[in-house]
């Protein structure tokens, strides 16, 4: 148990530490790569059984709809008042869309189309960056406060799968944990230059998510574990497309 808890945070602080080098929209491909979502299902697999991980995933692939209204809201809010407010306003958009998809029920490839159509939606809503941004310094308190919610989100995941089941379960690994502490700190620190990179950003590494975590929904039960091979293997390669695909817009 230790083990996987160690796991999860170590791979936020791994991607935090090389968005120093990147830059504010790199930032924001790692903050939507599913690595604290993926090796928690690997361990829902483990734990509760193919079945289990494969209704989690799909419902943690929805739920891309709602942290697609999450960066919305964030960002649109941003522009007229201070981060708590847009942050509130942000996870308040993720509750009401990310329920409402709980009671479509959705099967694989109704949950990825659900996600693709946030994602587009974003894109297309989201402001576009003007000018020169410096790189993200990300200070240690930063660092500190990625790496312990992600560690207290793999507590109360685990924790809580077999009390509340793999709907709950799904909803909660597509909770924007980083979504949720880089873009304030982004924001504050570095203007909405910045935070216009690092949400597209977000947008671009959400589609790695999403690639991830249909291929387990989808395939799981057939394959067993063996799927997070190609699971693994889809969601850089989802990000490299969509980063290809969206250059323009991403300065």
């Amino acid at each position: 148990m230790l083990l996987k808890l160690a796991l999860v945070p170590a791979a936020v602080w791994a991607a935090s530490l090389a968005a120093r080098r990147w830059g504010h929209a790199a930032s924001g491909y790692l903050g939507g790569l599913p690595l604290i979502g993926g090796p928690i299902t690997f361990y829902l697999a483990l734990d509760h059984g193919a079945a289990f991980a494969a209704q989690s995933a799909t419902f943690t692939l929805a739920a891309i709809l709602g942290q697609s209204a999450h960066l919305l809201a964030f960002a649109g809010v941003a522009r007229v008042a201070r981060w708590p407010a847009a942050l509130a306003c942000g996870w308040a958009a993720y509750a009401v869309v990310s329920l409402a998809v709980v009671g479509l029920a959705p099967s694989p490839p109704a949950a990825l189309g659900l996600a693709l159509a946030g994602l587009a939606a974003a894109w297309l809503a989201l402001p576009r960056p003007q000018g020169a941004a410096p790189l993200p310094a990300i200070p240690a308190v930063e660092l500190r406060l990625r790496v312990g919610a992600a560690f207290l989100l793999a507590v109360v995941i685990l924790w809580s799968a077999p009390i509340f089941g793999p709907v709950v379960s799904g909803l909660l690994l597509s909770i924007p944990v980083t979504g949720s502490i880089i873009p304030p700190f982004t924001l504050a620190l570095y203007g909405p230059g910045a935070l216009a990179r690092l949400v597209r950003g977000f947008v671009v590494g959400l589609t790695g998510f999403a690639a991830f975590f249909f291929i387990v929904a989808a395939g799981i039960e057939a394959w067993g574990l063996a799927v997070f091979i190609p699971a693994i293997a889809a969601a850089p390669a989802a990000v490299f497309a969509a980063r290809h695909l969206a250059s323009r817009d991403l300065g």
